[in-house]
């Protein structure tokens, strides 16, 4: 599957740079899990991605290096051992995690010009 990412960003009007797409280097490491559950459910379940592959292995990274300090609600359907092979194929999706995957990859065209 090729993996393609947003390529275009929207700026507001104070001049802050906006995307759908996120920077995974600098984002809370809190806002890790949703994109690491949406993701996820888009690669495994949907045949669609957002992230790179780059960035989803970073994403890993940082939960791992972070785990004991990140709070989140669905923390608690992510595996350790599945952040350390890179994969969310394991996981089990709420209907959140399904809702905000779907609108994220809808906006995230839409950014795209798709």
């Amino acid at each position: 599957m090729g993996i393609a990412h947003a390529s275009r960003r929207h700026t507001n009007p104070i001049g802050v740079n906006m995307s759908v797409y996120p920077d995974i280097a600098n984002i809370s490491i809190h806002r890790l899990v949703p994109f690491f559950c949406m993701s996820s459910y888009l690669y495994y379940k949907q045949n669609k991605c957002v992230l790179t592959d780059g960035d989803f292995d970073l994403l890993c990274k940082r939960m791992l290096e972070n785990w004991d300090d990140i709070k989140h609600p669905h923390k608690y359907k992510i595996r350790k051992k599945d952040l350390e092979a890179g994969t969310g194929y394991a996981m089990v999706y709420t209907n959140m995690i399904v809702g905000s995957a779907e609108f994220w990859y809808n906006a995230w065209e839409k950014e795209c010009g798709k």
